[in-house]
């Protein structure tokens, strides 16, 4: 089982990603808001999720 942690992690922080995202875009639907350019209100929420994604992955280089 110890093989298949890896792919478990990753399933699980999609998931999670997933579920941050529409939750985001639901609320920012909701209350009006829009990007100043016409239709890039799901890409900026996409970019904002995987950013602080990848900032809490602590990843060192």
């Amino acid at each position: 089982m110890k093989a298949f942690r890896p792919l478990w992690l990753a399933l699980r922080a999609a998931v999670l990603a997933t579920a941050v995202f529409w939750v985001a875009t639901f609320i920012i639907d909701n209350i009006g808001w829009e990007a100043p350019i016409r239709g890039a209100t799901e890409p900026l929420v996409f970019f904002g999720v995987f950013f602080l994604g990848v900032l809490m992955t602590g990843v060192k280089g």
